[in-house]
């Protein structure tokens, strides 16, 4: 259950390879960055509905006003370049979800100059223009230590121009985890809360600091450009013996401890009214650890250091956290080192060990180049790769109680190595001369593939050719076995729409016909993933009158009750069915499910407080809309007729809008077309139902296409006669737009 996609990178190089929640491969070679986006329209005709497109990102490419000239630094500071680099991306990292423009996540690159950006697209994902760096951390370190400069001193200098220069690198970062919940906090895409991202990161004077970083869709448009700030940070401590008062020689320049080579954030645990997790970082001799903590808008760092002997990780493999959390607390880390594989289960209340295991990796020489957590067993598995060994050795590690062994079965994405290694030697006649080197190892949105970067070399002779012909495979393997007539598996997880319909699209692949799937199996497939997310759902809505537990002031709270009214059981149920029949049938019509789900969003805010619905003249606007919405679906259903509106209820065609170009009126009849008297016809929006009548001011779902006002738009909407916002004020039309950040009947994400 597989399939390549062979993309052209110069040179063939590489040197991270992440998977974001929004189903986007990111790739980074010496050169730029590359991001792969698969086709999601399954009928969209000119390409097969497993092919992937692809455009690069200019990521070693700033400006004067990104990245200002800088003097060469003095031996004291052991310059490494970065003032003449070429910015070559050295790491990359997907966010979680929610930070960048319409919920999706952000991209965060690290480059030799030692400068990380965040990259986001302004809407269009699959347009390279759309794609922005929008915000350098760096600067808001040299913001934030410009202040307490003095107050740590360093052990490498003491010049103040200096430290504030090695206090501005970066040298290594990770993302936080999504926060967890006590109750799965999203049903199919549309999560009910959005938490504050934090970015750790590592300078080159052994401290590490926690970045919040703030976005206009973070911070409810409240702030127009993106923005990073410094909430904490701690200095570790080096051994003594790699301290040197002046480090002259090469050997003590290599064993001085100058920064910490890697990062790695745990998944979250709850501890009553806070957030636990555990930050690990790697010193040049061993690994160590502090607790994090977060509620609300406050976020901790432990006061003790926490430190794992006897684990050296400098010139090693990754730190890789399980994404799964037992008993509650105790969190899964697994480390390579030189010679072996250690499993660390660890308190996250108090970052102790709790239990640790290990396994050698068989005496290979090279370095572990990836690994990821596999949780599509009944026991947790990690495979990994090392950079040029990785066919001779073992690839994964099943972990049992407190046991860790080797499977003797290869996995797919291994074996998928050894044919593309076996073809490259039959197509150049090399005779089984051939090597092949793993650069990373990536799983999907839902962990049930991998994805497997890797290049193929001959390996007795010279590799002639120029760079321009050299190719990157990216491989994605499934992590089941999917035979004809196998069952469709899905965690019982939170998962984005996109990562779901990739999960179909793969299986109906390896188990149809290459024709339409029946009504029957997507009646089947809905109802089982129902069953998995129906307890994700609130209570059914009923028509009730409002009452004062509806929060009309506070937009954070008035959001969440949105949210969480909308998601009821019958709505999942046809959002799961128009999801599957258009990933495995688009052909088959979903009117029906769409219908009962605009009607039940028109049900609820028909009966709000007048405080929200007349807020704004706009807002007064959409309240009129839904609450003609509801009497034509109620006459319909009186009238038992499930056609078309306007053949059967004339008396309900109500003049509801005026059309731009003749000011003829536009009649409420349909919920996805407006047409005027004239003629003129346009979309409606799927939210508001208002008639999309211009250019440049809607936005789309990315899966089924349904058209939707902007969010710019519905902001010109609520400026006030002397055109001042009105973001002091809680309107309906604000709320519901930042409510429904995800399409309302499929889930998916917007475009545009």
């Amino acid at each position: 259950m597989s399939d390549t996609t062979t993309i052209a990178c110069w040179p063939a190089c590489v040197d991270a390879i992440d998977w974001s929640h929004d189903g986007i491969i990111a790739l980074a070679s010496e050169e730029q960055v590359e991001l792969l986006f698969p086709h999601t329209r399954s009928n969209d005709t000119e390409h097969d509905f497993s092919s992937w497109h692809h455009i690069p990102l200019a990521a070693s490419w700033f400006t004067a006003t990104e990245l200002p000239e800088k003097e060469a630094g003095p031996v004291s500071t052991y310059s490494i370049g970065e003032e003449v680099s070429t910015s070559a991306p050295v790491s990359i990292a997907w966010s979680p979800p929610g930070i960048a423009k319409h919920r999706r996540c952000a991209l965060g690159v690290l480059t030799s100059s030692l400068i990380l950006s965040i990259w986001a697209s302004e809407g269009k994902i699959d347009d390279e223009l759309s794609w922005k760096r929008k915000l350098i951390i760096n600067d808001a370190l040299v913001l934030y230590f410009s202040s307490n400069l003095n107050e740590v001193e360093s052990a490498l200098v003491h010049e103040t121009t200096e430290k504030m220069r090695l206090r501005a690198r970066i040298r290594s970062f990770t993302w936080a985890p999504s926060l967890s919940n006590p109750k799965p906090a999203a049903t199919i895409g549309m999560q009910t809360t959005w938490a504050q991202p934090f970015v750790a990161v590592a300078n080159d004077d052994n401290q590490i600091a926690i970045v919040a970083v703030d976005t206009p869709t973070t911070t409810l448009n409240a702030e127009e450009e993106w923005s990073g700030e410094v909430l904490n940070h701690f200095s570790i401590t080096p051994d003594s013996g790699n301290v040197f008062e002046s480090a002259n020689t090469f050997d003590e320049i290599v064993q001085q401890q100058r920064y910490v080579s890697r990062l790695a954030w745990s998944p979250w645990t709850i501890q009553g009214e806070w957030f636990h997790s555990v930050l690990v970082y790697a010193t040049n001799e061993d690994l160590r650890a502090r607790v994090v903590t977060y509620s609300g808008e406050t976020i901790g760092i432990g006061d003790d250091e926490v430190v794992y002997p006897d684990i050296k990780l400098r010139y090693a493999g990754p730190m890789k956290w399980s994404s799964k959390i037992e008993n509650g607390d105790t969190v899964t880390l697994a480390l390579f080192t030189l010679t072996n594989v250690v499993i660390l289960k660890i308190s996250a209340s108090n970052a102790e060990v709790l239990a640790r295991t290990e396994h050698d990796l068989d005496g290979r020489w090279d370095e572990t180049s990836a690994a990821v957590w596999d949780h599509t067993t009944k026991d947790p598995t990690i495979h990994f790769a090392s950079l040029q060994t990785t066919l001779s050795y073992t690839n994964r590690l099943q972990c049992s109680n407190q046991s860790l062994g080797p499977i003797p079965s290869h996995p797919h994405w291994r074996e998928q190595l050894w044919d593309a290694q076996a073809l490259f030697s039959a197509q150049h006649e090399l005779a089984g001369n051939v090597r092949s080197k793993v650069w990373g190892l990536s799983t999907s949105p839902l962990g049930d593939f991998i994805a497997s970067c890797s290049t193929i070399h001959p390996s007795d002779m010279i590799e002639y050719g120029p760079p321009i012909d050299r190719r990157t495979s990216i491989a994605i393997s499934g992590l089941r076995n999917y035979d004809k007539d196998a069952k469709l598996e899905i965690p019982a997880q939170d998962c984005s729409a996109e990562g779901l319909v990739f999960t179909l699209r793969k299986w109906a692949e390896r188990t149809g016909d290459g024709s339409e799937s029946v009504p029957t199996t997507i009646d089947e497939v809905a109802a089982q993933l129902f069953g998995l997310h129906s307890k994700f759902s609130s209570s059914h809505i009923n028509r009730e009158e409002p009452t004062s537990e509806v929060p009309t002031t506070d937009i954070h709270a008035l959001i969440a009750y949105i949210k969480n009214s909308l998601l009821s059981s019958f709505t999942l149920k046809n959002r799961l069915h128009i999801l599957v029949s258009q990933t495995l049938a688009p052909s088959i019509p979903t009117l029906l499910s769409r219908t009962l789900i605009a009607y039940r969003l028109a049900a609820f805010v028909s009966v709000l407080p007048q405080s929200l619905t007349h807020a704004t003249r706009f807002s007064a606007e959409i309240a009129e809309h839904h609450w003609r919405i509801v009497a034509l679906v109620d006459a319909i259903m009186a009238d038992g007729d499930e056609g078309c509106p306007q053949d059967t209820v004339p008396a309900l065609m109500y003049p509801c809008d005026t059309c731009d170009f003749c000011s003829a009126s536009i009649p409420l009849e349909d919920l996805d077309t407006a047409r005027c008297a004239n003629g003129h016809e346009f979309s409606r929006c799927g939210i508001s139902f208002i008639a999309i009548q211009r250019p440049r001011i809607s936005k789309a779902c990315a899966l089924c296409r349904t058209p939707y006002l902007s969010e710019e738009f519905v902001g010109a909407q609520e400026e006030d006669e002397e055109g001042g916002r009105l973001d002091g004020e809680v309107s309906l039309a604000r709320a519901l737009f930042l409510a429904c950040d995800v399409c309302v009947y499929c889930g998916g994400k917007f475009t545009g």
